[in-house]
């Protein structure tokens, strides 16, 4: 069997194959609790899904402009305004079929395999195997060594003529950790002087928990701005994963070559979803503080939970909805047992019924993530379960 060189080394998303896999054995009746998806048990809210309604029975369901309907990428700007304090027109934007492949259409556009990328670790798994379907390299900068932020130095010692983008994330997902004003001033400054482009991944901007605050790296200087892709969506702030809409903002040429990558590929996003989310943008706010309320009372209760255990070290999460938990010391102790991360996740899942994500698929091998966007009941009984799986292995 032959396949491109591209895709030789790219491997699945640790994410799905787990939920995929727990969700199976628990249609089989077995008492599975899954803390693995980066997925908002709440259903999307009615007047969301009323407008979808609205549009398939007035027949809205054809071919869009490739880059969005009018009215989206106006609210679009209106919402980047508002909320991150960038101006962008119509022509800036682009509606695409989730975050994810706001992302992939940059890195498809801009990226040689004459090129590199920088990405800092933990990531969100499909950064790097979106680079390398570019033929790109990934370059990878490990921020444990700074507790989970952003180290321009280090950064910049990696620089060099083949470096094209970097990606950053905050909050981030899988640590919660979220970036600073001066932090991203500075990481700022430093793109500007290289002169290399920078993908800001905000998707869980509004997840975001007291005292801390989201900033938008564009948002500082149009030196900056003209340098980054601000990437975002209604996936996770309005419990919207499966109606896959994502947007994308940036410089008019740079969208412009963006949005040909879109043009061949998937072409527009789904016309019914794009109502969806022109009905999502109007909506009151109180749609979205219920949800970030909740989350807050779930981050309290898996933060007291976890104060009790002592031999699992964790990083306390600022913003998104999960939990990065420190497993080294036990995988060390029991490394003829569960050698790595993705072992210690699938004695978890076989012998202990409960569904986490391996650290090794973010580049930090020997942690675990697990997701507080589930119910309370859900929460309690798998962090349970993972309270005795401590204690069986300390």
């Amino acid at each position: 069997m032959k396949i491109s060189k591209r895709f030789a080394n790219v491997g699945d998303s640790s994410t799905l194959k787990i939920t995929a896999l727990a969700k199976s054995m628990k249609n089989k009746n077995i008492d599975i609790a899954i803390l693995a998806a980066g997925e908002p048990d709440f259903d999307t809210p009615n007047e969301i899904k009323e407008a979808a309604i609205k549009a398939i029975k007035e027949g809205f369901t054809g071919y869009t402009s490739v880059r969005g309907i009018s009215e989206l990428l106006e609210l679009v700007c209106e919402k980047f305004k508002r909320d991150n304090n960038i101006e962008y027109k119509n022509e800036n934007i682009i509606v695409s079929t989730g975050a994810k492949q706001s992302i992939y259409n940059v890195l498809q556009a801009l990226c040689d395999e004459d090129s590199e990328v920088i990405i800092l670790a933990p990531f969100w798994v499909s950064y790097i195997e979106m680079i390398k379907m570019t033929g790109a390299m990934p370059v990878i900068i490990d921020t444990s060594l700074d507790n989970f932020k952003l180290n321009v130095q280090r950064i910049e010692e990696k620089i060099n003529s083949k470096t094209r983008m970097i990606i950053i994330n905050s909050p981030n997902n899988p640590t919660g950790m979220v970036y600073t004003e001066n932090e991203l001033l500075e990481f700022a400054n430093m793109v500007v002087k290289h002169n290399i482009y920078c993908i800001s991944d905000e998707i869980y901007e509004k997840i975001i928990y007291t005292p801390h605050k989201h900033y938008s790296i564009a948002s500082f200087n149009e030196n900056i701005k003209n340098l980054t892709f601000t990437v975002n969506g209604l996936s996770k702030t309005y419990a919207m994963t499966g109606w896959r809409i994502g947007f994308l903002g940036g410089e008019k040429n740079l969208i412009e070559k963006t949005l040909m990558v879109q043009t061949h590929s998937t072409s527009c996003t789904s016309s019914i979803s794009q109502k969806a989310a022109v009905a999502a943008l109007k909506a009151d706010a109180s749609v979205t503080e219920k949800m970030i309320a909740e989350f807050t009372k779930r981050r309290e209760y898996v933060i007291n939970f976890m104060k009790k255990i002592n031999y699992v070290d964790y990083i306390e999460p600022m913003g998104a909805f999960y939990l990065f938990m420190d497993f080294r010391k036990i995988i060390e102790k029991n490394k003829n047992t569960f050698a790595d991360s993705e072992a210690l996740c699938t004695k978890l899942l076989e012998d202990y019924n409960v569904a986490v994500i391996p650290g090794g698929a973010f580049g930090a091998e020997g942690y675990i993530r697990i997701s507080y966007a589930a119910s309370h009941e859900e929460i309690k009984k798998g962090l349970t379960r993972i309270n005795d799986f401590i204690k069986k292995h300390i």
